[in-house]
């Protein structure tokens, strides 16, 4: 409800609705976390994997099946991470490209909405530094914005939701089914082994809501 304005009144959006709350305020946690980089040092999960069938906040159910959160976790715990802030009180969002491992690397970046790249740029990254590499005007909203990121031979996607609840969960929906059921957290240049999991559908998610 304080997401979306209201509770679904049939079980496929209630499913959907409550994941994606979960999936997002996890997100959010994560990269307010990295982005403070050195004030605050890490994060302890707690209740990852379900002990028995319930309603809860782990991102693994009883049956090992992969809540959404699962794989907005992903996107933003790999090692180098381009995250978007709160926008301060000039109205912008500073972007940070985080790097969490012990080498330099050399990373090239963009942020998308829809189509227009609004941000764009490539630079050698210190080891175990964040960067703040740009600063993106604040909007009413809403809007998606959709981060890659290219490091080590590999692309990497993530994004920013720039909103103020109550949302409408068709809009988040249809923004969700067009730029982020269907991402894996980590996309080889190489061939995966795996297949991403689908989103895109309850199916494909765990059913049990959050």
């Amino acid at each position: 409800r304080a997401l979306f304005g209201e509770v679904p009144g049939n079980l496929e959006d209630f499913v959907f609705a409550s994941q994606a709350t979960q999936a997002e305020a996890v997100k959010f946690f994560i990269e307010s976390t990295r982005l403070r980089k050195w004030s605050t040092s890490g994060i302890l999960w707690w209740n990852v994997v379900d002990g028995w069938p319930q309603f809860s906040d782990a991102v693994v159910d009883y049956y090992f099946d992969k809540k959404l959160a699962f794989a907005y976790i992903q996107r933003v715990q790999v090692p180098i991470c381009l995250i978007v802030g709160e926008a301060g009180e000039d109205g912008t969002h500073p972007l940070v490209l985080s790097n969490d491992s012990r080498e330099d690397a050399r990373v090239k970046w963009a942020v998308r909405v829809e189509e227009e790249v609004i941000s764009a740029g490539e630079m050698t990254l210190p080891a175990n530094q964040n960067w703040q590499v740009d600063r993106l005007a604040a909007v009413d909203g809403p809007r998606l914005l959709q981060l890659e990121w290219e490091t080590g031979g590999r692309t990497f996607t993530s994004h920013y939701l720039e909103a103020q609840p109550p949302l409408s969960l068709d809009w988040y929906r249809r923004q969700f089914e067009e730029h982020l059921s269907k991402k894996p957290g980590a996309v080889s240049q190489a061939k995966q082994e795996n297949e991403p999991q689908d989103y895109s559908h309850p199916k494909g998610m765990n059913t049990g809501g959050y």
